[in-house]
């Protein structure tokens, strides 16, 4: 895979104020592109499957003769972490990779240096950062980065040292504030919203296409509805029938699934499909038979699993995990006071971190 290494004179670099370097070996930089500064259809085409993310990391290692470069995907976002004596040219290379896997995206990307870097994992690890504020996923995808990035060996002493502190962080902020109370999961926030938008329809035929992570969390949500039936389709089906046997639902085959299209209310789809599972011809050709019936559609995919192009059907309400920032607004403003907590912790433990990376001895 080819590395853009070019400097980008167009790139308004988002620097942060001058500060000291966290060690005297050593200093980290982070670029990265998330929800906040890039829409579905931007960040999808950063969506790579873990085996090519993981050689594109070292690949972006060699080509900026950095010690080590930890990429830290989630639905949401990607972010890139180095540690490196030279900044200005590692920004390049990292910012040159966003620009090559996704043109347009260079003017939107954002950096953090040192002190700002740090700070920015711990608050992602927990949940600060994320479109659903406290959510528990989070934690288990920092997790999940540092160990496929150290499995490869593309960690060093700064990159362990600061991983390990974020996760510690995540689960020690989590235990000192109710951040994850209330709505905390992308899941929850489509069932919220499927709620809105079918209020007052009677009894619900609910599909899960998937049973991943948010499949589960909105079979979770979804047990307390009695006026909701739930089905859960999943191209592993062993997978979907241990799910659907927690949540008292029916499991189906992907294929079963598809075709069940035309009995639901609700469609729910979160699988880590490369391309799209649900074409606009297939859902056109589903709701020609429900008679104007509408059909709600949330596609939490990364990337997308439905064809956005099928928001234009009759009677199809199509909606992407960037649609759910108004259910996640309410949920917000009940717990306001806390994410202020969680934002002092956060910022506490940075300073901690800081300072006692700043006596760190150079590795030997």
């Amino acid at each position: 895979m080819a590395i853009a290494t070019a400097a980008m004179d167009s790139v308004v670099i988002d620097a942060p104020p001058e500060t000291p370097p966290l060690t005297s070996w050593s200093e980290l930089v982070l670029i990265g592109l998330s929800h906040k500064e890039a829409g579905v259809s931007m960040r999808e085409r950063l969506a790579l499957p873990p085996a090519e993310l993981t050689q594109a990391a070292i690949g972006l290692r060699e080509a900026g003769r950095v010690p080590g470069l930890i990429a830290l995907p989630t639905c949401n976002r990607l972010e890139l972490y180095a540690s490196t004596i030279r900044c200005e040219a590692t920004e390049d290379i990292l910012r040159g990779f966003f620009a090559q896997r996704c043109p347009g995206s260079e003017a939107l990307v954002f950096a953090r240096r040192g002190r700002g870097a740090v700070q920015h994992l711990f608050r992602l690890a927990s949940g600060l950062e994320s479109v659903v504020v406290g959510e528990h996923q989070i934690l288990s995808q920092v997790k999940s980065a540092y160990q496929a990035a150290a499995k490869a060996r593309l960690t060093d002493k700064l990159l362990n040292k600061l991983f390990q502190a974020a996760l510690a962080a995540g689960k020690d902020i989590r235990s000192k504030t109710g951040i994850c109370q209330g709505l905390t999961s992308c899941g929850g926030a489509a069932v919220a919203m499927a709620e809105k938008i079918l209020a007052g329809k009677g009894r619900q035929r609910i599909l899960l296409v998937g049973a991943g992570k948010m499949a589960e969390t909105a079979a979770q949500h979804l047990v307390s509805h009695k006026t909701a039936e739930l089905f859960i389709a999943n191209r592993d089906m062993e997978r979907a029938r241990a799910l659907a046997a927690q949540h008292g639902a029916q499991a189906l085959s992907l294929e079963q699934g598809m075709a069940a299209i035309r009995e639901m209310d609700v469609v729910i789809a979160s699988t880590a499909c490369p391309h799209y599972l649900v074409t606009k011809e297939r859902l056109a050709g589903l709701a020609a038979d429900r008679k104007n019936r509408p059909l709600v559609v949330i596609d939490l995919g990364m990337p997308r699993n439905v064809d956005p192009a099928a928001a234009s059907i009759a009677g199809v309400h199509l909606h992407s995990v960037d649609d759910l920032e108004a259910v996640v607004q309410e949920s917000l403003a009940k717990r306001r006071g806390e994410i202020e907590a969680a934002e002092k912790i956060a910022a506490a433990l940075t300073d901690e971190f800081c300072a006692l990376l700043a006596g760190e001895p150079a590795p030997i």
